[in-house]
């Protein structure tokens, strides 16, 4: 009996972790897009420094591809398509997430449209399976949607590099908690996934609620140090009197969010605003919207933000701490789009040029 395929997009530290805890347990075929790097690992493989698998010398999954539509080209049905990619549905139409997806379930769905795809997006945010069940109809293209919470210190330092310094746990469920496809399909790869010893790896009964609670941290911690271009423990000591960071802007906005999941019946335990004050307080540790800024990237602004942000709308729940935030961050992301040449702005009109 044949192995499932497994196809991974992203070669970020999240990606190339992923990749290597599937080869590991070797009960899949892997196939990783490795884009930017792809010469590079190509010839010379990955060099990693992992606190879960040791120190690994040109190593390489079964196989790597420069682009999804190299791996759409192959004649594998790809049983798992895995996204690790940055989700910024406000940056480049190659950034959307539908259109990463896109050529890999097209390929699947000629090759054999009886087959099940299952798509797992391990990013961050809420609400961001909807443009996929937006862009294709589930029936036709006989689909399951997955969502996948990781927790992992991996970081790709240089060409080929990662450095991984914080155990790996991932949670994996049903976007459509009534979906049994999905649901099996979720604890299916959980036993594809899970090395006993190395990694965490569970099935989430509950992963909406899961990045409801994620989204704590992020929402708060994650958009503030971005916005002001500093670390957690700068963040939180360069506030008036040294405690303005943390009980005016963090642990409102979480509050805020608490709101918001109860608007949709997601109870979110309050003892987490205090875990995640103070989970990063004494590490010099900058989170990853924070790092896209200073590189000159887009931030993942909008499913971190602004998705939450429409539910607060929807359900009239108040939320001055992340709107502001947000609106601050906004002009922000403006600023990266013009240096990376996706907006034009004409100084003579003072407008933005279509």
């Amino acid at each position: 009996m044949s192995v499932p395929n497994v196809v991974v997009v992203g070669a970020g530290g999240v990606g190339v972790i992923c990749a290597l805890s599937l080869t590991t347990k070797n009960l899949s075929d892997v196939s990783l897009v490795v884009r930017s790097d792809y010469d590079h690992v190509q010839e010379k493989g990955y060099q990693i420094n992992s606190c879960d698998y040791g120190k690994l010398d040109s190593w390489r999954p079964h196989h790597i591809f420069r682009t999804a539509e190299d791996a759409a080209n192959s004649d594998k049905f790809y049983d798992y398509i895995i996204i690790t990619t940055k989700n910024i549905p406000d940056g480049p139409i190659g950034s959307k997430v539908e259109n990463i997806v896109k050529p890999l379930l097209l390929h699947n769905h000629n090759l054999d449209f009886a087959r099940q795809s299952n798509i797992l997006l391990i990013q961050n945010g809420i609400d961001i399976e909807n443009s996929i069940l937006e862009t294709f109809d589930q029936t036709e293209y006989n689909y399951t949607i997955l969502s996948g919470i990781e927790i992992v210190g991996s970081t790709k330092i240089a060409r080929g590099t990662i450095h991984q310094i914080g155990h790996e746990k991932i949670t994996v469920g049903a976007f459509q908690p009534d979906d049994s496809n999905a649901k099996l399909a979720a604890k299916k790869f959980i036993g594809l996934y899970y090395n006993e010893g190395k990694n965490d790896a569970e099935y989430d009964e509950r992963v909406r609620h899961s990045r409801w609670n994620k989204l704590l941290y992020n929402a708060a911690i994650n958009t503030t140090t971005a916005l002001i271009g500093l670390d957690v423990p700068r963040a939180l000591q360069f506030g008036v009197d040294g405690k303005s960071t943390e009980f005016e802007i963090f642990k409102p906005a979480m509050r805020e969010i608490i709101g918001i999941a109860a608007s949709e019946g997601i109870v979110l335990d309050e003892s987490f605003i205090d875990f995640f004050t103070n989970i990063s307080r004494n590490l010099m540790f900058k989170p990853s919207m924070c790092v896209d800024r200073e590189k000159g990237q887009l931030m993942e602004l909008e499913v971190i933000l602004g998705n939450p942000l429409r539910i607060a709308k929807k359900h009239g729940v108040e939320t001055p701490v992340l709107s502001g935030l947000y609106f601050l961050l906004v002009m922000l992301q403006g600023k990266l789009k013009e240096a990376n040449g996706l907006i034009k702005f004409d100084e003579k009109t003072c407008k933005i040029v279509e």
